[in-house]
């Protein structure tokens, strides 16, 4: 494991966590300009110099050594990645010299079947993504041998609890899915870490609905000529105030001076007990890119209410502008392999299928539970205008390539009635 070194002030060693670079300062200010030395206080100075310059190399030499060798021990858990790209200028500003705070999603996780980035606020992962290969849904790992666990890869003060969930009602809900990454034991047995869980309606969701979805992306790579690269995460979305004609009055009445009710308010579940809480999420995303041998690449972004949902309603109902996801989760998606003319490529796309799905399912093509976005076409966006040209040879929207169509009966559905019929008989 790699640490990138910072540069150092006031004596101060750097953080693992931190995720900037910064410049040295000046050594010396001129205003603390040293007296005339004689050669013996010089020779002396050089001496003590010299010794405690050896102390720090070894000291920080040794301290590196312990972490790294902490984080090879708990190898297969997870592992610390600073991240030092775009680091601010204003990592230097005197404000910094005792640090400044530190949020555990700021670090990245990775696992042996995963990357994750975890939101110590809501003790929900921030974003886990995965890579789903015909090898990694069809390996020898299997969930029997699995079960949940509390990561201490995160500190105590913000990781989830198991007894968090215990009569909650609510499911331990896998955003990678188990059945993604059988390719080993070590692998399956990463999905079962709470960094990987949030909680998710049972009955309607997660064990239905959702898992057709998970199911319909291992679909797509069971020809063995693609790879997918799927993002998946938690959203808080805000709903319309009930009454608010009517509480708007109360609070008039109550003070004058009281700001007006909003339309818009936040309101979810909490599980656990005060103050370290599990926020119980409104929706879930899923970004999906597809790439096959041909250098063809396909994406689309999906939002689900952590809700039941009906059976007959059709996939392409959950499909979104890949821009209002951006917008509303706070990231940014595929950086890399969507980039510059790629980019402007996939929104036409984009654009295209989602007007045909609007008018065979009106409400469709939006943020569930959000008004529709103003026309995406008049939007001006910097990154996709001024980046790089383009890398695929071609860039389609995936449910143009593949119907983005569920059965109304799982596999597991199916097999549980098989099973049945078989044990009549």
């Amino acid at each position: 494991m790699r640490y990138v070194p910072l540069a150092l002030s006031h004596g101060s060693m750097p953080h693992p966590r931190h995720s900037v670079v910064t410049r040295a300062f000046s050594s010396v200010s001129s205003s603390y300009a040293s007296p005339p030395r004689t050669p013996r206080v010089t020779l002396a100075l050089t001496f003590l110099v010299g010794s405690a310059a050896g102390a720090a190399a070894a000291y920080t030499y040794a301290s590196r050594s312990r972490r790294e060798n902490s984080h090879e021990e708990s190898a297969g858990t997870s592992r610390e990645v600073v991240d030092v790209q775009d680091a601010p200028e204003t990592a230097e500003h005197e404000a910094l010299a005792h640090g400044w705070p530190i949020a555990p999603d700021t670090v990245i996780h990775s696992k042996p079947s995963y990357a994750c980035s975890f939101d110590g606020k809501t003790r929900n992962p921030r974003w886990v993504l995965e890579k789903i290969t015909n090898e990694s849904v069809s390996g020898p790992g299997t969930r029997k041998r699995s079960d949940f666990y509390e990561d201490d890869a995160v500190s105590w003060k913000f990781r989830a609890l198991l007894s968090d969930y215990r009569g909650s009602g609510y499911d331990r809900g896998h955003l990678v899915p188990a059945a993604d990454q059988k390719g080993s034991q070590e692998a399956m047995d990463a999905t079962f870490s709470l960094l990987n869980i949030s909680p998710q309606v049972g009955a309607g969701f997660n064990r239905d609905y959702w898992a057709k979805l998970e199911e319909f992306v291992r679909d797509v790579v069971s020809d063995g000529d693609r790879t997918a690269y799927v993002v998946t995460g938690p959203l808080f979305l805000p709903s319309r105030r009930e009454n608010i004609g009517e509480k708007s009055k109360a609070i008039e009445r109550s003070a004058s001076d009281a700001p007006k009710s909003t339309e818009w308010e936040m309101r979810h579940p909490m599980l656990g007990e005060p103050p370290a809480m599990v926020s119980v999420p409104t929706h879930f995303y899923k970004v999906v890119l597809v790439e096959d041998k041909s250098k063809r690449v396909a994406c689309a972004a999906f939002v689900l209410p952590n809700a039941p949902i009906p059976k007959h309603i059709p996939l392409r109902r959950f499909v979104v502008p890949l821009t209002d996801l951006e917008i509303v989760s706070g990231l940014e998606f595929f950086k890399r392999g969507l980039l510059g003319g790629d980019r402007q490529i996939y929104e036409r796309a984009e654009r295209s299928f989602l007007a045909t799905t609007a008018k065979e399912l009106p409400g469709a093509g939006k943020i569930p539970s959000l008004p529709a976005s103003r026309d995406l076409s008049t939007r001006v966006v910097e990154d996709v205008v001024t980046g790089a040209g383009k890398r695929w040879a071609e860039v389609r929207h995936l449910c143009d390539v593949i119907a983005c169509e569920i059965p109304l009966k799982s596999k597991w559905e199916l097999r549980q009635e098989q099973s049945g019929r078989s044990g009549d008989t």
